[in-house]
């Protein structure tokens, strides 16, 4: 019953017909072969078993290729929340956050990560209180203390840095090079034309700094619509240059969205999932960038911040232009 009513009806409908090919009847009640003898039903890994199929997780019944990918024995190794080892993209009192970097740190040892990137706004998003360049610096100085007090933990120096309207970034490359990380945003200009915006967020991914567009869609649920850039060139410079792509776990974002996240995988893009944290309650929202990530079929290889922090600061970018 709960593998009928949870759906989807598409992967249902797929269910029902592989199993009338094999003389046998799926219904919410069980699996039934011709004398109406149950045949599976109590647990649902018994009616794909019966059905000559690997149990198929929840996140991808959605007949989007699972039930090929099942019978060829190809469905993806779901990345898991217990997978993630670091969150990428975090906010102190710096700029807009509520607790200071050292807060943001204990909290992220309690959670049981090994490392984190904090990564307060740039100059110009006033707005967010972003860091002058002398403050940016400082800001570095404090990751590099905190980082010096622990044996089993990174704090990693970052920064959310602003994609000017121009397409430049917010801070210069001699300053950014002093950084262990850089997520790189659009924060302004989201009216501007498409192929403006596209262009924008390609040039920022040719940066040799920036490892990761941040919230790609700059969509908030329920209050602002994704801006109209093209994705798809988006994504094909982000795998040309090794530039992950985010998946913002937090829930008024879901940025980039599972479609989204789906065709990006098959482009040959790599991504982090991270929280966007501006509070110790917002880490509790990754489950829901993980499950995004589940249901666009992204493994844990293409995941950034599942492996050990020296593993994954070696992660390069091919083109340094």
């Amino acid at each position: 019953a709960m593998h009928y009513f949870t759906g989807s009806k598409a992967h249902n409908i797929r269910m029902r017909e592989r199993a009338i090919k094999q003389g046998l009847k799926l219904n919410e009640y069980g699996l039934f072969d011709a004398s109406e003898k149950r045949l599976a039903g109590a647990e649902e890994g018994d009616i794909f078993e019966k059905l000559g199929l690997p149990y198929i997780p929840p996140v991808l019944r959605e007949d989007w290729g699972e039930m090929e990918a099942a019978a060829e024995g190809k469905l993806p190794n779901l990345v898991e929340p217990e997978d993630i080892r670091g969150d990428l993209h975090m906010h102190t009192t710096w700029s807009d956050g509520k607790y200071s970097a050292e807060e943001m740190v204990d909290a992220a040892r309690r959670r049981g990560y090994k490392y984190i990137a904090l990564t307060d706004h740039s100059k110009s998003l006033g707005v967010a209180g972003g860091l002058s360049d002398e403050d940016l610096m400082k800001h570095t100085d404090e990751c590099r203390r905190l980082d010096a007090k622990y044996s089993d933990f990174r704090v990693l120096a970052g920064t959310e840095v602003d994609i000017r309207q121009d397409g430049t970034l917010d801070y210069s490359d001699e300053l950014l090079a002093k950084l262990d990380f850089v997520v790189a945003s659009l924060h302004t200009g989201f009216k501007q034309d498409r192929a403006t915006l596209t262009a924008r967020v390609v040039r920022a991914m040719q940066n040799p700094y920036v490892r990761v567009i941040g919230h790609p869609t700059g969509r908030l649920l329920g209050d602002r619509d994704p801006y109209d850039i093209d994705l798809d060139e988006v994504m094909k410079e982000a795998a040309r240059t090794r530039t992950c792509l985010e998946v913002n776990a937090n829930f008024h974002r879901l940025d980039l969205n599972d479609i989204h996240c789906r065709k990006a995988r098959e482009m040959g893009v790599h991504f982090i999932i991270s929280t966007d944290s501006h509070n110790y309650d917002d880490m509790l929202n990754l489950p829901y960038g993980v499950a995004t990530a589940q249901r666009g079929w992204i493994e844990k290889d293409r995941v950034l911040n599942v492996k050990p922090v020296e593993e994954m600061l070696n992660f390069k970018k091919k083109f340094r232009l």
